[in-house]
């Protein structure tokens, strides 16, 4: 049977002679054949005074000459490792480019060194097999859960893709492996009644700690918009039209380990949409507006007047529901589901309240022939109703307009 030829970028047996240097002193050469990113064999040697000394020499050598190669060539004799460390920088660039969030790439670098780099990290390209990929993914599901294994699925899938791309591989290992199936489904967030958004505000209009917090304001803000709490958080006066009562929801602000409140723009185009004031909303923001900003003063700011730390935002909202009786399981994500249900309720459909939220996941017709970014003035009649039952007679926040303390 002929002798299987050696991949690219790899070595064959290294062999060590004995020999004399050219002052007559006992030395070692080790030699091996090499297969060049040309596909041609080339002898490549190293001398040392031990066989040890020469064999580690010429061992490092093909080391750098397997990684050096061409620019952007990956052999599968590579590790996992060294082509994660390309594929992080390529996430990096899209984030520059604008393609991807600062924090989904956060997430992934998290997850690529507490999970994924540990367990297949020092394993070569060509041993990233299918069974390898599923027994480690089953393991993260058992000792941590569901997203974290979906989250190293992907980290997974995008860097072996990237080797696909590069040559070492023909197939990604990560696409056969099984499916990753929750457990019985959590209870969803669900909206809050009518009755219960009026308890929510009552509540927060009296609760000492949520108006030091602004979180009457912000409460009423969400409720009437659905926009997303780092939606709010982001948006300056400059993006307030209250003579027209608009606001352009364009930016959102998220905390990025290692670069602080980070503001930038939506996730996806569909994230950037023009929305309409209930009139409640309205009134509040113009009282705000009337305490004197500047237009590029966030509208719900912190207590020096600078942004919001969505995190801390929301760990304070948790500090405030727990002393609200019967709603401890509001969320901000309530709020928008809350807004979600109630167009719903009336009568508006699926594309437009996909508009209104700002979600992306649309049919080319949809997107191609239906208007996107629009006003839509049902919104604003349907909350004013929801406004109208649950709020009429409730006091402003006497220190709404102020930052947090």
């Amino acid at each position: 049977m002929p002798r299987q030829p050696l991949s690219i970028g790899t070595w064959g047996l290294i062999r060590t002679h004995e020999i004399t240097d050219a002052n007559g002193r006992k030395a070692y050469r080790a030699i091996t054949n090499f297969r060049d990113f040309n596909g041609k064999l080339v002898r490549v040697e190293r001398r040392g005074k031990t066989k040890g000394a020469a064999r580690s020499s010429l061992q490092s050598a093909l080391s750098e000459r397997a990684k050096m190669g061409k620019a952007g060539t990956w052999t599968p004799s590579h590790r996992f490792s060294e082509i994660a460390d390309e594929w992080v920088r390529e996430i990096e660039e899209l984030v520059r480019d604008g393609s991807r969030s600062p924090g989904t790439v956060q997430s992934y670098k998290s997850v690529l060194e507490k999970h994924v780099r540990p367990a297949l990290g020092e394993l070569r390209l060509a041993e990233v097999t299918t069974a390898r990929v599923d027994t480690f993914i089953r393991k993260v599901k058992t000792d941590t859960g569901v997203p974290t294994a979906k989250l190293c699925r992907s980290v997974t899938s995008g860097v072996m893709g990237l080797a696909v791309r590069s040559g070492p591989i023909a197939v990604n290992p990560v696409r056969e492996i099984r499916r990753i199936e929750r457990p019985r489904q959590k209870k969803l967030a669900r909206s809050l009644t009518v009755e219960e958004v009026e308890l929510w505000l009552q509540a927060v209009s009296e609760n000492e700690r949520a108006i030091r917090k602004d979180i009457p304001d912000l409460s009423i803000f969400m409720l009437g918009t659905g926009v997303r709490i780092g939606e709010a958080l982001a948006l300056t006066w400059s993006e307030v039209d209250l003579s027209v009562g608009m606001v352009e929801i364009e930016w959102t602000i998220s905390r990025i380990t290692g670069q602080g409140l980070v503001r930038r723009p939506t996730k996806s185009e569909a994230g950037e949409r023009s929305l309409g004031l209930p009139q409640r909303v309205r009134d509040m923001l113009s009282r705000r507006f009337d305490a004197g900003v500047k237009l590029d003063w966030p509208v719900f700011p912190d207590s020096v007047g600078g942004f919001r730390d969505p995190t801390n935002t929301l760990r304070e909202l948790r500090k405030v529901r727990a002393e609200v009786a019967s709603l401890e399981w509001v969320k901000s994500h309530n709020f928008r589901k809350t807004l979600a249900t109630i167009l719903d309720d009336a009568g508006q459909s699926a594309r437009q309240i996909a508009d209104h939220l700002g979600h992306s996941r649309v049919s080319m017709t949809q997107d191609g022939y239906l208007g996107r970014k629009i006003r839509n003035p049902q919104v604003v009649e349907a909350m004013d109703a929801v406004f109208g039952k649950a709020v009429e007679g409730q006091p402003d926040s006497e220190k709404g307009g102020k930052g947090v303390g």
